[in-house]
């Protein structure tokens, strides 16, 4: 395997972790039994939670995440009928950057429910987070080392 293929698979390894590790905050914030939350079901690929609002009526709502992830953000969307609910889940289309992160696409979707529901924000919300360890990518000191931008030379081991 070339090298800028290793860097490849390594980056992608990188984000899985980033995104099992928010996966697993995410859970712990707003388990089944949250008030305002619930994550019914997440892995990898997709995310399912369900929002409660003030008259306690249930609003489910999924994200699936792309291969392009986290270069684009999840796909939202909602079961529910409520324009409110529609309307939040807009407004995680058009982020970038680390926005586009899960943590911060769940962050983003519960503050914009709460405002449109007038319902108070969950205290979880300021103290989620993930420490992230930086990945680093150590480069072999061979012929291998600089990258190939020929796409055809990439078959070669």
């Amino acid at each position: 395997i070339h090298f800028s293929q290793r860097k490849v698979l390594a980056a992608r390894m990188a984000c899985l972790n980033v995104l099992k590790q928010e996966i697993k905050a995410i859970e712990a914030a707003f388990p089944k039994t949250h008030n305002r939350l619930q994550i019914v079901s997440a892995s990898v690929d997709e995310l399912t939670c369900r929002f409660i609002d003030n008259s306690g009526r249930k609003h489910v709502i999924h994200a699936n995440i792309t291969e392009t992830y986290p270069q684009s953000p999840p796909v939202w969307f909602s079961e529910s009928e409520d324009a409110k609910v529609s309307e939040a889940v807009a407004v995680l289309a058009s982020t970038s950057g680390l926005d586009n992160h899960l943590l911060y696409q769940v962050k983003l979707l519960i503050r914009e429910l709460c405002q449109l529901f007038g319902a108070p924000l969950p205290p979880e919300l300021d103290t989620i987070k993930v420490s992230l360890q930086p990945v680093k990518i150590v480069e072999e000191e061979d012929s291998e080392s600089e990258v190939e931008v020929e796409e055809d030379d990439e078959d070669e081991i």
